[in-house]
């Protein structure tokens, strides 16, 4: 009888292999065989390629335009992985640029992509590959661990491709955590919760004041004259450092704008060199954004965004509005705000507040700023914030 039983759990055992055994072989195969071929694709991974091609062109071509000569984005190792939904669990299938490990591995397969899209070598790889298992886990981007470097991995869906929200398109969303990964992944802004602004200072003077410097941002975006720029600039250093002076933990709100301000300048520059209309503060229809003021009444007449916004979300646009505008000015300042352990980089702020030399003995001109930025108007709108925020 025992004898029996042990040969029924041997042959389920045998079964048992048998049957993952063939699947894995089926698998590999397909592997081999399925969308490997751009022709045969479907649209979706068609113009993913597509999308690809046009940043790595501009890369190619310009990548100090986008941000400089040593970020090199189109020769990063990057893997793709199509999903059906946002931080899909279920993935289809993966494709990888610039990994040689892959290059001769029995889990991936060399992709046909027709020369005119200018891409490196792409391969598909098997969703067996023990190398990826963590990629699993929902997520719409991540980093994994192949030999000793860290690769960026990216999930692109439908909806991404065909209908997506603003800032979430392929190539916006790309670009941006990207950037993050490989040329942020030294920088410490954001150690010990260096973006964490404690006893946030829900004022109706520092509202005001930020009704200043939101007026002050959208003139110099406006504006084509450069000594009209700089001087709106460097009021606005004057003011940020005038509300520095008054709640010193403001201070923090600088490295939300040095780490998610550049990642989002890469987003701008990006869309106006491929000829797209993503630009700052996007709306989806004409004129394709809003200003800051506008967007600043509207959150004080509670017909937008919190007054949370105000904390730190915004801070994406008004870090990622600085780099332009001192672009406009040929400041430089991407090396100022690289930043390490071995080497502190400077945020906008401080690279501004250093270059226009602003400090305490330029505060008797703060009352002519704020009278020709109708400041009486803004403290009534700050009042307005501070009533939501105690609502």
């Amino acid at each position: 009888m025992g004898v029996q039983k042990n040969k029924k759990l041997y042959r389920s055992t045998i079964s048992i292999f048998l049957i993952i055994l063939i699947c894995v072989l089926i698998s590999l195969g397909l592997n081999k065989i399925y969308r490997v071929v751009y022709e045969k694709m479907d649209t979706i991974d068609k113009k993913m390629f597509e999308e690809l091609s046009k940043i790595y062109e501009k890369f190619n071509e310009s990548s100090s335009n986008l941000w400089n000569n040593n970020y090199k984005f189109n020769e990063k190792p990057l893997i793709l992985i199509r999903t059906n939904r946002e931080k899909g669990i279920v993935r289809k299938y993966s494709y990888v640029i610039n990994v040689e490990e892959f290059k001769n591995s029995i889990f991936s397969k060399k992709v046909n992509i027709p020369d005119y899209l200018k891409l490196p070598t792409v391969y598909r790889v098997n969703n067996l590959n023990l190398n990826m298992i963590s990629t699993w886990i929902p997520s719409n981007f991540g980093t994994v661990n192949i030999n000793t470097n860290k690769v960026f991995y990216f999930k692109y869906n439908p909806q991404m491709m065909e209908n997506p929200e603003l800032y979430f398109d392929f190539s916006s969303f790309l670009l941006h955590e990207s950037f993050h990964t490989y040329n942020q992944k030294n920088w410490i802004y954001d150690e010990n919760d260096g973006e964490y602004v404690e006893n946030y200072p829900v004022n109706i003077e520092n509202y005001a004041l930020m009704g200043v410097e939101f007026k002050l941002l959208d003139k110099c975006m406006e504006s084509n004259n450069k000594s009209e720029i700089s001087k709106y600039l460097r009021q606005w250093t004057l003011i940020r450092n005038y509300r520095y002076k008054k709640w010193p933990q403001l201070l923090a709100e600088t490295n939300t704008e040095a780490i998610e301000g550049t990642a989002r300048y890469i987003e701008y520059k990006y869309s106006k060199l491929s000829g797209g209309k993503l630009t700052v503060l996007a709306n989806k229809e004409a004129p394709y954004h809003v200003t800051f003021i506008h967007a600043y009444n509207c959150i004080a007449d509670n017909i937008a965004e919190s007054p949370a916004y105000l904390e730190r979300p915004i801070k994406y646009e008004t870090g990622a509005a600085v780099c332009l505008i001192m672009d406009k000015l040929n400041i430089e300042w991407k090396k100022y705000i690289e930043d390490s352990r071995e080497k502190r980089g400077k945020t906008q702020y401080e690279i501004l507040k250093y270059y226009y030399d602003i400090s305490y003995k330029n505060y008797d001109e703060i009352s002519n700023v704020k009278s020709e930025n109708d400041y009486e108007e803004l403290l009534k709108k700050g009042e307005k914030i501070v009533n939501l925020y105690n609502k």
